[in-house]
């Protein structure tokens, strides 16, 4: 639909459409069964490679030195939530899945979009920042719903904390750090009903015909 649309093309929110379409492919063929990269995890695991495919099309086409930079960022954002926090929906929710590979994949994308080391981080903090307290409530314990749609919102969400990170003359008032620590925190805190156990949230109030 996106393709043959005329009026679809001149929307300038299309962007927004192919990024969700991105993600939604990845996680549509990790719902399948079909083989997928743990980025951080397979519930996550459509937000990296979305935001790397918005680069890819509608920057400028990859090189392998943009995706070698992108995955070498991304990744070592992933190595310190997972060495300081956590990665599992069971542990620490959906903040841990999602809001790691949002954080992960705006940390890339600044990255290849010529930003500073320090804009990096703090493209990353404000990933996490507004995924914090985020539950992992599967629907009938299946990586389906609220997933796959999520993993469109968040890469959404990467590209605005980019953007945000960019073009922000101040200094940030919360750190990288601070934002690790909070999230696992906020996890620990958290009711086991809300940690991938599908005892609370969207999992008891959407019934599976």
């Amino acid at each position: 639909m996106l393709v043959s649309s005329d009026k679809l093309s001149s929307d300038p929110m299309n962007v927004v459409d192919w990024v969700n379409m991105f993600a939604l492919a990845v996680n549509e063929e990790n719902a399948a069964g079909g083989r997928v990269v743990t980025a951080p995890t397979n519930g996550a695991c459509g937000i990296v490679p979305a935001v790397l495919a918005y680069y890819d099309h509608f920057i400028e086409p990859v090189t392998p030195d943009t995706w070698i930079r992108y995955f070498l960022a991304s990744g070592a954002i992933g190595v310190l939530y997972k060495m300081n926090a956590s990665i599992s929906g069971a542990e620490v929710g959906c903040q841990g899945e999602v809001g790691v590979a949002c954080s992960m994949a705006a940390a890339g994308l600044a990255e290849i979009m010529g930003a500073a080391p320090e804009q990096v981080c703090i493209a990353a903090e404000i990933g996490m920042e507004h995924n914090l307290g985020l539950t992992c409530d599967p629907v009938a314990g299946q990586v389906q719903v609220p997933c796959i749609e999520r993993n469109a919102i968040a890469s959404v969400k990467a590209i605005n904390a980019t953007r945000m990170a960019m073009r922000r003359t101040s200094a940030p008032r919360v750190s990288l750090d601070k934002v690790i620590e909070t999230m696992y925190e906020t996890g620990k805190d958290m009711n086991a009903k809300y940690r991938e156990t599908s005892r609370g949230g969207l999992a008891i109030k959407v019934q599976c015909d």
